[in-house]
């Protein structure tokens, strides 16, 4: 059930931000990996890192899941929940590079420096749904990516050919697919692609009520009015700031006491600054913020 975004300050600093929103109670701690680090798949063989990586990871079995995270050239990319819309291999295929979902960020980060350089890759790609080295499920994950470039970027594994899409919002949520999220947008507004930075303004101008709850077509439509309908943000410290209040908008308190089963809940927001090489990690409870320059 998470948010992201990406936002762009108009002194050039580009930003990919976003809520970690999920029912584990395993804390997600700030991570690096430095350069050559090798880390194994656990499909096919090791994979030795190009570069040097902080993210949000859970440390399991010995193995790092990563939530998100950035590289030290600059790319970034973070995983969502996209249940009911995933096609995934069965087994592993010849002559791939086989990741389960959980691999995939890992293999991003560590292999890539940009996003074309993701995408001209992505042919040699099978994800596989199975079992990953601690998890009893397979997980329907899409993703967003960006780097230093200002460029945006989704993976929705809709078909087992991977490619990616663009996204002219930069905004994403959970399912549905990112092309019913923008029609509900423009239906919500009454516009479409040319008029929707001025809709919005308007919407947020007259005080009109946003779509509120955890549902990610009201989450969707949230954000996207609250990043188009505000003037551009000067500074780097300007985004971040602007990017942390939009997020905090669409958090998902946690229960008191004992969780219940698959609730799922913000742990933290990240932030990351392509342009500076930064990671922020904002927790929801009481443990310290975060931030780590690569």
């Amino acid at each position: 059930m998470c948010t992201s975004l990406t936002l762009t300050a108009a002194d050039g600093t580009h930003l990919l931000a976003r809520t970690m929103d999920f029912p584990n109670v395993d804390p997600w701690k700030p991570t690096i990996l430095e350069t050559s680090t090798e880390w194994r798949p656990i499909l096919g063989e090791p994979h030795t890192s190009k570069y040097r990586i902080v993210g949000s990871a859970r440390h399991l079995n010995g193995h790092y899941l990563f939530g998100d995270g950035l590289n030290s050239q600059g790319l970034s990319c973070a995983e969502l929940y996209f249940p009911n819309r995933v096609h995934y291999y069965d087994e592993p295929q010849a002559g791939m590079t086989n990741l389960t979902p959980q691999d995939f960020i890992l293999w991003v980060l560590s292999q890539h420096s940009t996003i074309a350089e993701v995408a001209a890759d992505l042919e040699n790609v099978a994800l596989i749904g199975k079992v990953w080295y601690a998890e009893n499920k397979v997980y329907p994950f899409h993703w967003l990516l960006a780097d230093k470039t200002g460029a945006t970027a989704v993976l929705e594994p809709t078909t087992r050919s991977l490619t990616l899409i663009s996204d002219p919002l930069n905004v994403l949520t959970n399912t549905p697919e990112l092309a019913n999220h923008i029609e509900r947008v423009n239906n919500f507004l009454d516009t479409d692609a040319a008029h929707l930075q001025d809709s919005a303004s308007q919407w947020l101008t007259e005080n009109k009520p946003l779509p509120e709850g955890p549902i990610p077509t009201n989450r969707f439509i949230r954000t996207t009015i609250n990043l188009w309908g505000q003037p551009q943000p000067a500074t780097a410290h300007d985004a971040i700031a602007r990017a942390e209040s939009i997020l905090q908008q669409v958090i998902i308190p946690r229960q008191a006491g004992k969780q219940p089963t698959n609730h799922n809940f913000t742990h933290y927001i990240s932030i990351i600054d392509m342009s500076h090489l930064r990671y922020l990690q904002l927790p929801t409870d009481d443990t310290s913020k975060s931030e780590i320059t690569l």
